[in-house]
């Protein structure tokens, strides 16, 4: 029966095993699919923008229209009949909002608008779109309006005096449109779907909820930038961004309590910020549900039990039987050894509870290191503004009263956030141990910062006559969650 329970065993892990690795090979396939749809979609992106008729139109009408050229280089009224109906048709033609030109001045000469509110006059020398054709190139540039609050592109292309792309530009036709051509591009995949700003906004989503967000750590200094350049508006001037609920790192990431693949585009605007990003999403819970690997699992799992029934079939022996007797005794003594460290971490945890107050749950759980691990002296930091501030300490002479982070090995233990041991038994004088009697040189120095969720609570350091083992020093790394929670009472 027990080699029966160790064949059931091997085949319920060859089940697990075979199936979490089918339902993984399921997931990257999808996240490849997903790579390439994301490419598609930044391409369809572009064909709507940089690369749309709209883009071609206007680029034509700062190329071959001399009204167009007139008005960007000498001081004529603006808004003349000729040049309003030009405008108008264009616009009406491409389903543009706004239309209207820009001189060399940076000044709007002639516009048109289907509100009714043209934009002559306007100064727009210090807007990216402007600076970019100026410099001849095409772009788009994505931006919240400050007087109206809606998202919208704005197309700009160069105007040119001659009949070619020679020179400096002597002005700019820019185009207003809105957002539903994009805004349709990112729904149509059913997928949650992110144009992403170079500053990391999210300009616009499938996921309305998640427009206005910021991808990655709020911080000050970001926030300063994104507002520096007024590219959203009014809508980061009295509250700041609220972060994305997830990452938005290529591969597979969790958030909001799901499992999503991660996939991303550049969408080259010639944004002077940088490029944008079209970002992808596939929830694949939806996709690779999780019964999709029970097939691979049943199959290894029959597998397994055959060629188990076969073997335990052939292994009747008496030195078989020896061997599984040997195997049984040695995963016995394993739990045993766990059963006793458990009762060990309980003892310490009862030691703690039974103190009055924090600095004796702490000089208890100092005592307990001396009956488990053979500490001779230690010390408990814990953690404050400007670094850590001595709470507890065992045989200990005169150890630091405060100390920054980086400050010493313990400093820096805490400061990187990461358990070490040292070797002292070479260290001659550095390490002492002392009492009334004399002194001797550690061995060891057991360093370790206290954390919780992530959180620094303080440092604990402890001097050992020995290098503990293995077991020790995993028991030791145990007992510190026991000392974290109770540094937080």
């Amino acid at each position: 029966m027990r080699a029966w329970a160790v064949v059931a065993l091997l085949a319920a892990a060859a089940a697990l095993l075979a199936g979490s690795s089918y339902r993984a090979r399921l997931e990257q396939a999808r996240l490849e699919l997903l790579k390439i749809d994301v490419q598609r979609d930044a391409i369809a992106a572009m064909s709507l923008t940089l690369d749309s008729n709209l883009m071609g139109a206007i680029s034509l009408l700062g190329l071959i229209e001399p009204d167009i050229k007139q008005d960007s280089t000498e001081s004529i009224a603006a808004n003349q009949p000729k040049m309003s109906a030009l405008l108008e048709n264009v616009a009406r033609s491409q389903q543009i909002q706004g239309l209207f030109v820009v001189g060399r001045d940076g000044l709007v000469k002639s516009s048109w608008d289907d509100s009714g509110k043209p934009s002559t006059g306007i100064d727009v020398r210090f807007r990216p779109y402007y600076k970019e054709a100026m410099a001849g190139r095409n772009n788009i540039y994505a931006a919240v309006s400050l007087a109206r609050g809606d998202h919208a592109l704005y197309f700009a292309a160069p105007v040119y005096a001659g009949m070619a792309r020679r020179g400096d530009p002597v002005g700019v036709v820019v185009a207003r449109t809105g957002m539903a051509k994009l805004e349709r591009l990112l729904a149509r995949s059913g997928q949650a779907a992110i144009l992403l700003s170079p500053q990391g906004v999210v300009f616009a989503s499938s996921r309305r909820e998640w427009r206005g967000m910021l991808a990655g750590e709020v911080t000050p200094a970001r926030v300063a930038g994104i507002r520096a350049v007024r590219q959203f508006g009014k809508l980061f001037e009295e509250k700041e961004p609220r972060p994305l609920p997830l990452k938005l790192a290529p591969g597979m990431v969790q958030g909001e309590g799901r499992h999503f693949a991660v996939a991303s585009a550049s969408v080259d605007w010639h944004d002077p910020s940088g490029a944008w990003q079209l970002v992808v999403l596939e929830d694949l819970g939806q996709s690779v549900p999780p019964g999709s690997g029970v097939p691979a699992a049943a199959m290894a799992a029959a597998v397994v039990l055959l060629l188990g029934a076969a073997g335990l079939r052939t292994v009747r022996s008496q030195a078989a039987q020896q061997r599984a007797h040997r195997e049984l005794e040695r995963v016995a003594q394993e739990q045993a050894l766990r059963a006793e460290r458990k009762m060990q971490l309980a003892q310490v945890a009862l030691q703690m509870q039974q103190a009055s107050d924090r600095h004796a749950r702490l000089t208890a759980f100092l005592d307990q290191c001396h009956l488990l691990f053979g500490a001779m002296q230690g010390s408990i930091y814990a953690a404050v503004a400007d670094g850590l501030v001595l709470t507890a300490s065992y045989a200990s002479t005169a150890p630091p009263a405060r100390l920054a982070l980086g400050e010493g090995l313990l400093g820096q233990c805490a400061l990187e956030r990461e358990a070490r041991i040292v070797d002292a038994s070479g260290a001659g004088a550095a390490w002492s141990i002392r009492s009334g009697l004399g002194g001797a040189s550690p061995g060891a120095l057991l360093l370790a910062p206290v954390q919780l969720q992530g959180r620094l609570l303080g440092a604990v350091e402890l001097a050992l006559l020995a290098t503990p083992d293995a077991a020790a020093y995993e028991q030791f790394l145990s007992a510190l969650d026991l000392l974290a929670i109770n540094m937080t009472e």
